[in-house]
């Protein structure tokens, strides 16, 4: 597996840096010339550090202090309101550790870990698409990663950060085929943010696709001549033929990633009670955009776009879902099997899921490592550009998904 060099993790860490220099300065800036006007808001306290605060940050940030509720808060009608259930513990935990080594400011200690735990998660990103891609596009693709519209969120008190490096992490060992540190980091994955079931799906998928590729080739050299090149080819077969151990271990790793994935309902129901009471949590925050909870998996989607635009809202999210899967298909030559695996693996657990809304730009960030396509970093032109792009969107997006909206 490709290393990069000690002068090119030197290099990404300093990208990495300045850019985190550069969101710092946009964020004050859109704080101060926004700071009184009417359609600005943020719920994280008075001033600058409050800004930072905002949001899910204001729910990390109780769960660090006080812990989970033993009961669901609800409202007057008796349905399930936005609470800390709906975000996972690792990165409070980490948070809280920290917290006495930077002078006991929570503020302090989450932005530490968030920045921290991104740096980590631009150089595995840089080193998993070297196991794709050429040197070039995976050193823009990090920088890409790093300038990204939605960085920003590497710099405030949000899982993001910590997750995409375990994503990434876990990612690299599946590719090496490494399956103790791909459970290792999956399991810690899934409870530092949801989604970290697209690492069992790719895992699942991953293993059918060698598996029928294997069965191929050996019909394939039990009907071939016995001359010397098919001799050949069955002896390299013989050779990367998966053992039967081998396959235990992925089964293995599989299992466990997967049972973590669905680990955190089963706390909420023990501790709170109720059955369902991760995905009432999860769903009160539907409300707004549909007018109504409860969750049934592969329908979020379509009935966001049937509460945005009625029957032609389904028609735009079945054309934007067929638009997704022929890119997919037209790049999985370019991806690879792991990182296409993924891909389709988490597009498909956001589909699951997820209610499409301005949150939907944030939820994008673990497909970064489609950053490393050789086509965004072909010409010196196409870098700057993009770079530039991404500082401009990042200012929108400071503007509208954190100043108006929570992203």
């Amino acid at each position: 597996m490709p290393r990069p060099g000690l002068v090119t993790v030197l290099i990404l860490l300093g990208v990495y840096a300045a850019s985190r220099l550069v969101t710092t300065a946009i964020l004050a800036a859109v704080h101060a010339l926004t700071a009184t006007a009417t359609w600005a808001q943020h719920d994280g306290g008075p001033g600058f550090t409050g800004y930072l605060s905002s949001w899910d940050a204001v729910f990390y940030r109780e769960i660090s202090e006080e812990g989970y509720p033993t009961e669901l808060p609800r409202n007057d009608d008796g349905q399930v309101v936005k609470n800390a259930w709906a975000f996972m513990p690792l990165f409070p935990v980490l948070v809280r550790v920290v917290r006495p080594v930077v002078g006991g400011d929570w503020l302090i200690a989450a932005i530490v870990v968030a920045v921290l735990a991104g740096a980590g998660a631009t150089l595995v990103l840089h080193r998993l698409m070297l196991t794709r891609f050429g040197a070039r596009a995976s050193f823009w693709g990090a920088v890409f990663f790093c300038t990204a519209p939605m960085s920003f969120v590497l710099q405030v008190p949000y899982a993001e950060g910590l997750f995409l490096l375990l994503m990434f992490g876990a990612l690299l060992a599946m590719t090496a085929r490494r399956w103790a540190w791909f459970t290792v980091l999956g399991v810690l994955a899934a409870f530092a943010h949801p989604g970290g079931l697209a690492l069992s799906a790719a895992l699942g998928l991953t293993w059918l696709v060698r598996l029928v590729r294997e069965r191929r080739a050996r019909r394939h050299a039990q009907d071939a001549r016995a001359d010397e090149r098919e001799r050949e080819g069955e002896h390299e077969f013989e050779r990367d033929r998966t053992p039967l151990a081998e396959h235990v271990r992925i089964w293995a790793a599989g299992l466990v990633v997967t049972a973590a994935g669905f680990a955190w309902p089963v706390v909420v129901a023990v501790v709170t009670g109720e059955r369902d009471g991760y995905f009432a949590t999860e769903s009160s925050w539907w409300r707004d955009y549909i007018g109504t909870d409860g969750f049934v998996p592969f329908t979020p989607w379509f009935r966001f776009g049937e509460a945005m635009a009625g029957w032609l809202g389904v028609v735009a999210v079945v054309l934007l879902l067929a638009v997704v899967v022929l890119g997919l298909v037209r790049r999985s030559g370019r991806l690879g099997l792991e990182l296409q695996t993924y891909t389709i693996g988490y597009v498909a657990y956001l589909v699951a899921v997820f209610l499409p809304q301005q949150s939907s730009f944030r939820m994008l960030m673990p497909l970064a490592p489609l950053l490393g396509d050789p086509q965004l970093s072909a010409t010196r032109r196409r870098v700057v550009v993009t770079i530039v792009a991404s500082v401009a969107l990042q200012v929108v997006a400071i503007v509208l998904l954190w100043t108006a909206w929570p992203p």
